[in-house]
């Protein structure tokens, strides 16, 4: 025993084991990534600067197509989609697409032409006159920015969705042309079921209230059908009228996939006439999107489609460009306008986890102040980004988009006002 316990006490002490580190994980290595490939932009007094706006603009030039993708709602958005155009104009941009049919487009781009803000205050009193989203202040004052950076009578706007709000302002058109009897007849149904649609809105305030959202396309159909020798732009306008009632209602029968390809074919389709007739004219110009920020991810979309965002750089590419893609998303304190489907007005709210939601990791990596830019491209070669564990919505940006634009404390859009007067753009030294 004493043996065996001098034999134990003589024993050379074993090394002791290091505690070994654990890797780092890939939200981890994604933050890390993303705060050094990240830069800084600050806006004071109307104008943006620092060198994340002068890098978005070095991109813009270098483009065929930007695609602004955005989370609706947020002043700053606009603000800088303005901003950004008017620096690209002398680079060749020439065209906007925005979130409405390619008619109430048209009819947004003559009446700022023409009047400016107050053209625009003039189209919004009318019935149905006041397209989704630019009913906001700082919408309507971009529309106008936009279109007043660009000389000449073509219009700058090209819109490319369906038209959820517009319809009195297409039946309007459709009436105001020659047609035969039978068809004044088919038309006169379609306009007495979209104004008693739309009192029903008043009194209800419901959704299904809004005409687009639960008319018949039989209607549109008859009238068609009822009108043989249409020309060109008729045809345009009862397409744009029976897609968005089919769209529509596929939505509300809880069929959302089918809601959502038939849209994303709607929007690819009206992006391909309008370029397809600006080609036609001319060397290919160089046009700048801001949509929803679903419709310009690059590959399968949130909503599993293929949307607008797939087939530019394709386009692009065609023409011997490429494309660039820029995901604007509210940060840290930021404050949102929501839409009050009642009263079809916008009101302050907390910007909530949207389109951000699944990116924790990259905006772990914003910085303490000011807006941040973050380069997505070189993450995309991040150790273990792709694996199945992978959260799919963060992949999904990384992939989809060139960079990630974070708006710590941005504000909400506001109403716009009948009596708006338009500031002029501020003189922002570039």
């Amino acid at each position: 025993m004493r043996l065996a316990l001098i034999l134990a006490l003589a024993a050379p002490l074993a090394p002791a084991v290091a505690q070994e580190t654990p890797p780092p994980t890939l939200d981890q290595l994604l933050t890390t990534a993303a705060a050094v490939h990240r830069s800084v932009m600050t806006l004071s007094n109307g104008c943006f600067s620092g060198p994340a706006y002068d890098r978005l603009i070095a991109e813009g030039r270098a483009a065929q197509f930007f695609l602004l993708g955005e989370e609706h709602g947020i002043a700053e958005g606009p603000k800088l989609a303005a901003a950004l155009f008017r620096a690209l104009q002398p680079a060749g941009y020439q065209h906007f697409v925005i979130e409405v049919s390619p008619q109430m487009a048209t009819l947004l781009d003559a009446r700022l032409h023409k009047g400016g803000l107050a053209g625009l205050s003039a189209l919004y009193a009318e019935p149905g006159g006041e397209p989704a989203f630019f009913g906001m202040r700082e919408e309507a004052h971009m529309l106008a920015d936009v279109r007043g950076a660009v000389p000449g009578a073509r219009p700058v706007l090209w819109g490319v969705d369906y038209e959820v709000l517009g319809d009195r302002q297409l039946i309007k058109a459709l009436a105001a042309m020659p047609k035969p009897a039978a068809a004044r007849a088919a038309l006169a149904a379609l306009a007495a079921a979209s104004d008693a649609a739309w009192a029903r809105h008043r009194r209800s305030g419901e959704i299904s209230g809004i005409f687009s959202f639960g008319g018949d396309p039989q209607l549109v159909r008859a009238v068609r059908e009822a009108w043989p020798g249409r020309d060109a732009q008729a045809s345009a306008i009862l397409k744009t009228l029976e897609e968005t009632l089919e769209i529509n209602a596929l939505f509300l029968a809880r069929q959302g996939w089918q809601s959502n390809a038939r849209r994303a074919e709607l929007i690819r389709g009206n992006f391909i006439q309008h370029w397809q007739a600006a080609t036609g004219r001319g060397p290919a110009p160089k046009v700048m999107a801001k949509m929803g920020a679903s419709h310009l991810l690059r590959g399968r979309s949130t909503t599993e489609v293929f949307d607008l965002g797939t087939l530019l750089p394709e386009v692009a590419a065609l023409n011997g460009g490429h494309s660039f893609s820029l995901l604007v998303v509210p940060g840290e304190g930021a404050l949102t306008a929501v839409s009050d489907p009642a009263t079809l007005t916008y009101n302050s709210a907390p910007a909530k986890d949207g389109y951000a939601r699944d990116l924790g990791p990259l905006m772990a990596a914003a910085a303490s102040s000011g807006f941040t830019l973050i380069d997505l491209r070189p993450l995309r070669a991040t150790r273990g980004l792709g694996r199945p564990t992978t959260n799919p919505g963060l992949l999904r940006t990384i992939m989809g988009y060139d960079m990630m634009l974070i708006l710590t404390g941005s504000t909400p859009s506001a109403q716009f006002s009948a009596n708006a007067q338009s500031p002029p753009a501020p003189a922002c030294p570039r």
